[in-house]
């Protein structure tokens, strides 16, 4: 479970971003040896078998701690094991500007593993090795992964990265609170969703909000998925800012006509109360205090570790009344396997790269970090579909209607807009059109 911990929001709706979930954020685990010098974590040495000796030695850098180190350092060993030209030696560095510097020096790892947006900011700065003169040799078939996993890895129609595994959102519901509302099956459009949300939505006699209907915690979610649903998309599909989006209109709208009939300020201070107790034992939605959550694959196994009570479901993220097919549309990201430039023996780098994202090897991590495949084989695995969860979100990976970041170089300078100007919106300072217009004359020289 890759993701989570590390995605937990502040409370301040000015500090909520966008952008999808962070890196190596899921472990819960303790970590495990800790170098005092460099805060650097490994799960000890793999010794490799005696013919290996004078095998070429690839380093690889993860950015996984605690047991998902380990997972990391078992599927080493199996690689290891598996021929003898090479032997990998792992080490977990979580220190982001250690590795640009290594990879800008001659004490560059190998091999790194990074989330596919990171590919895209290593690539436009020259720091990542063009794969597709290594795919291309041994015509390797790119086709075992799905295509939304290698158009996430892939930069002006050459490989920069293999996928690893895959992130998606989902909406999960509660059935008790969903039959209390007067329904027995989740909602399949926007409008559906807002009108059971308004009904299951519980305030106390102050007004506290004690139940939240609709799903605007956690932000992030709310800033993507819910205006994903309606069409709305902050780029298109060639990197271009799209702010001023008939969708994303759409969804602000709806998003504040909640916010003004149960009050700004309550439902504030119910989603500070929900930051603040995210993906621990008092969760709101582990709590039965939320009817919607867009949220994560690895939020079963979580309830489950937290003895939550709640009987949920899993369902497809509604679309809307005039386009249905918009349903389960989500962000995508990947973990990817990339090789830096710098990189001293990129023939064998290029050889434990595509091992471990392979089916074999991306099965090992699949299973030992709780996240969802990227290779197509690993959907109807039985091992992989044995995981809670998994089943509903493998059929929404199917249907391959994720939406990625896009290749800009001024990506986190409008990423900072799209937050200031939403914050207008749920500060009550401007009304949706007015922060989506001066959000498109802000961000029209962007690139």
């Amino acid at each position: 479970m890759k993701r989570a911990i590390g995605i937990i929001m502040a409370a301040g709706m000015a500090a909520m971003a966008v952008t999808g979930c962070g890196s190596g954020s899921q472990t819960q685990a303790t970590t495990a040896q800790t170098t005092a010098a460099g805060g650097e974590t490994t799960s000890g040495e793999t010794s490799a078998p005696a013919e290996n000796k004078e095998a070429q030695v690839i380093t690889f850098w993860y950015n996984n701690t605690g047991d998902e180190a380990a997972v990391y350092e078992k599927a080493i060993s199996e690689y290891n094991a598996s021929q003898s030209n090479y032997k990998v030696e792992g080490l977990s560095v979580t220190d982001a500007q250690k590795v640009i510097v290594a990879m800008s020096s001659n004490e560059s790892p190998d091999v790194i593993k990074i989330s596919n947006q990171t590919v895209v900011q290593y690539q436009k700065n020259g720091l990542l090795e063009n794969l597709q003169p290594y795919a291309d040799k041994e015509s390797f078939d790119s086709s075992i992964y799905s295509e939304q996993a290698m158009n996430a890895n892939t930069i002006d129609r050459n490989i920069y990265a293999l996928p690893l595994d895959a992130y998606t959102i989902q909406m999960y519901y509660n059935k008790e609170l969903l039959k209390e509302a007067g329904y027995t099956e989740p909602p399949k459009t926007m409008e559906e969703m807002y009108e059971m949300a308004v009904k299951a939505t519980k305030v106390d006699g102050s007004g506290n909000i004690e139940v939240l209907g609709y799903p605007l915690f956690p932000y992030a979610s709310a800033r993507q998925e819910l205006i994903y649903g309606f069409g709305g998309r902050w780029w298109d599909e060639d990197s271009n800012v799209t702010p001023d989006n008939a969708g994303i209109l759409d969804s602000l709208n709806m998003n504040v006509k909640y916010r003004n009939q149960f009050g700004g300020k309550a439902l504030d201070g119910f989603i500070g109360t929900a930051n603040t107790n995210r993906y621990t034992e008092q969760d709101m939605f582990f709590q039965g205090k939320q009817l919607f959550r867009l949220d994560g694959s690895w939020l079963p196994t979580m309830m489950k570790n937290f003895n939550s009570t709640v009987d949920y479901g899993i369902t497809l993220i509604p679309g809307t009344q005039a386009n249905p097919e918009l349903r389960g549309t989500s962000r995508y990201e990947t973990d990817s396997v990339a090789v830096p430039a710098m990189a001293k023996n990129k023939d064998g780098a290029w050889d434990f790269t595509r091992w471990l994202c392979s089916q074999e090897g991306a099965k090992i991590i699949d299973l030992g970090t709780g996240n969802l495949p990227a290779v197509k084989a690993l959907y109807d695995d039985a091992d992989i579909k044995a995981v809670p969860g998994f089943t509903e979100f493998i059929d929404a990976l199917k249907q391959e209607k994720g939406i990625q970041y896009p290749v800009m170089a001024d990506y986190d300078e409008y990423i900072s807009m799209i937050n200031a100007a939403l914050d207008t919106v749920y500060s009550g300072s401007k009304t949706p059109e007015e922060a989506l217009k001066a959000l498109a004359a802000q961000s029209a020289n962007l690139k």
